[in-house]
């Protein structure tokens, strides 16, 4: 068996140079081993497959090996090919007659016989017994190429991926592992009451989901909004403190001020999102019942709500003079 004279001056473990020789003894001419971590713990006598793993790139770290690794068709891992660095193959020499005295000389022709016959006739393997003629036979050998059809070879075979189960459009909880662009009313109304709910958690059940979206999708036929302008829309009005003055009261009728703010904060989420200017004007009816003012504020349209929203209106008409 032949060991490169490079393993007895690099710096490795006893057990790397056992596993260096063991790789030396199998190896084919060229250097080439082709062999699995199950074979190599089997025959260094190792239980664990990573210390055969470990011990391979130690080899590798100091120079002695080259690995490479081959995948199957399938996608799973295949062999992973071991290549001794500086290996050459030992020559052995034929020793004519070593069970006679030293200066015996067989004159015989058995020795050169014909093993295999060949094509020819038997009269012409007699025939060549008395020449020395022998023939060489070629065996055809498989070459050693990775075709994808071979079991679990050097180093770790992992499974493919588990097939992902498949998202669900139309349920808004699946929105967060889709893209926004995508996002369909139902998503943005349900990120509205999410985001709303975050902010205040002692108010639960303040937005009707199911009105809010159907809003939105009137929104989206008739002034073409899109997901991403509703979201930047919906981002402006949660920066927005004053949007949630006097909250406990009116938190049923909040997501009512997010619709109004679609005619005074567009263009302003358009330009954040690097789109034109809009010049036609949003009409944001509001519901039955209630009243929105001059600034999106809503009010409850009876006795009371007129009052307060006459009243806000006087506010806002002192402020602008």
């Amino acid at each position: 068996m032949y060991i490169p004279s490079e393993a007895y001056s690099a710096k490795i473990t006893d057990f790397q140079f056992r596993l260096f020789a063991i790789l030396c003894r199998s190896a084919a001419p060229g250097g080439l081993v082709e062999t699995t971590v199950a074979q190599l713990c089997i025959e260094t006598g190792k239980a664990s497959d990573k210390t055969i793993r470990s011990a391979l790139q130690g080899l590798e770290a100091s120079g002695l090996i080259e690995t490479s690794q081959t995948k199957r068709a399938n996608g799973y891992l295949g062999r992973k090919k071991i290549t001794v660095k500086n290996y050459q193959q030992e020559k052995q020499e034929l020793v004519e007659n070593y069970r006679t005295s030293h200066d015996y000389k067989s004159h015989s022709s058995i020795a050169n016989k014909l093993l295999v016959p060949n094509s020819q006739s038997s009269y012409k393997l007699k025939e060549s017994e008395t020449v020395g003629f022998t023939k060489e036979i070629r065996v055809p050998m498989r070459r050693w190429e990775d075709d994808g059809d071979s079991l679990a070879g050097f180093g770790l075979v992992e499974p493919k991926d588990a097939p992902q189960p498949k998202i669900r459009k139309s349920d808004p909880k699946t929105r967060g592992k889709r893209p926004e662009h995508e996002w369909t009313a139902m998503d943005v109304a349900a990120e509205f009451s999410y985001q709303v709910g975050r902010k205040y958690p002692l108010l639960p059940g303040t937005v009707s989901v199911k009105s809010l979206s159907g809003a939105i999708r009137k929104f989206r036929s008739q002034y073409g909004t899109t997901p991403l302008i509703e979201l930047e829309l919906l981002r402006l009005f949660m920066q927005d403190e004053r949007n949630f003055k006097d909250i406990g009261d009116e938190a049923p009728h909040l997501y009512k001020k997010y619709l109004a703010s679609f005619g005074t904060k567009m263009n302003q989420a358009r330009e954040n999102l690097g789109l034109n200017r809009v010049t036609a004007k949003v009409e944001t009816t509001p519901a039955s019942g209630t009243l929105i003012s001059s600034d999106g504020r809503v009010f409850q349209n009876s006795l009371s709500g007129r009052a307060q929203l006459e009243r806000h209106e006087k506010r806002l008409k002192g402020k602008e003079n």
